[in-house]
This record gives structure tokens, sequence and C-alpha cells, in this order.
């Protein structure tokens, strides 16, 4: 009886896993925007950008979570 632990890589053959790639892509794109933002530009404006780039987080790991 071969049981699935931890150590064994995850094979990802959820339903959604295209959507979820692109919700990462979105994040990363988003994150390193908010971080140049901050760096030459508005703090404000690039906390918001930010906070909107984790939203995207979020919402992958909301269906990771679930195994969609």
């Amino acid at each position: 009886m071969n049981r699935y632990n931890n150590l064994q890589p995850f094979k990802d053959t959820g339903r959604l896993r295209r959507l979820r790639w692109w919700l990462n892509i979105i994040f990363i794109i988003g994150a390193i925007v908010g971080m140049l933002w901050y760096t030459w530009g508005n703090h404000d404006t690039a906390i918001y950008i930010m906070i909107g780039a984790v939203v995207f987080k979020f919402v992958e790991l909301t269906l990771r979570i679930a195994k969609l």
C-alpha cells in the first residue's frame, strides 16, 4: 500500500492549473511593479499596487488549498 507522504513531490493535476499559473504571474509582476514604484514613485500608490498583487496571490492560494 503506497501512502502519500510529504517527501513525495506534489503532482498538480488540478482543473484550474493554468488559471493558477496566470494568477501567480500577475502576482509576481504586481509585486515587482509595486517595489519599483515604491523606490521611485509615490509610496501610497505603491502600497496599493502591492496589496492588489497580494489579493491575486490569496485567490491562487485558495484554489490550491481547495485542490481544484
